[in-house]
């Protein structure tokens, strides 16, 4: 059975989810009126991760710190695996379907996410890796 504060967590991180996947997959529709689609889905990228970042550090997971250099430093080590992974998914899609550009963006941030709640819920603003840290640095 599901403990309530980990279902409303998946659920704030669901909504999270859709609001930055709304805001990703909207700007590479604009932008993708005049850059190629590649393109388009690179400079999209960056103002939905900082979206991504500021949501669920604040309103996911709960946490009202000041960002620290190492929740900083491990949200962009898991962005790094979970660009990979999404890049790849975008790239194969555009390959092999018939999906426009802003739909296999989509599509591909829809892959990734369960990595990302994973690495967060765990590892980036788990209020035990937090206080791992603070205890090491008295």
């Amino acid at each position: 059975m599901m403990k309530p504060e980990l279902f409303w967590r998946l659920a704030r991180f669901a909504t999270v989810g859709l609001v930055v996947m709304g805001v990703f997959v909207g700007c590479n529709w604009m932008l993708g009126r005049w850059l190629a689609e590649q393109a388009a889905f690179l400079v999209a990228y960056p103002p939905a991760l900082a979206l991504h970042f500021a949501l669920s550090k604040w309103w996911t997971f709960g946490d009202r710190s000041a960002a620290s250099s190492r929740q900083l430093g491990e949200y962009g080590a898991m962005v790094l695996v979970t660009f990979a992974i999404q890049w790849s998914v975008f790239t194969g899609l555009r390959q092999w379907t018939t999906l426009p550009g802003w739909a296999a963006a989509g599509a591909a941030n829809l892959v990734q996410m369960a990595a990302s709640f994973g690495i967060m819920q765990v590892r980036i603003f788990s209020r035990r890796a937090g206080a791992a840290v603070i205890e090491v640095r008295k």
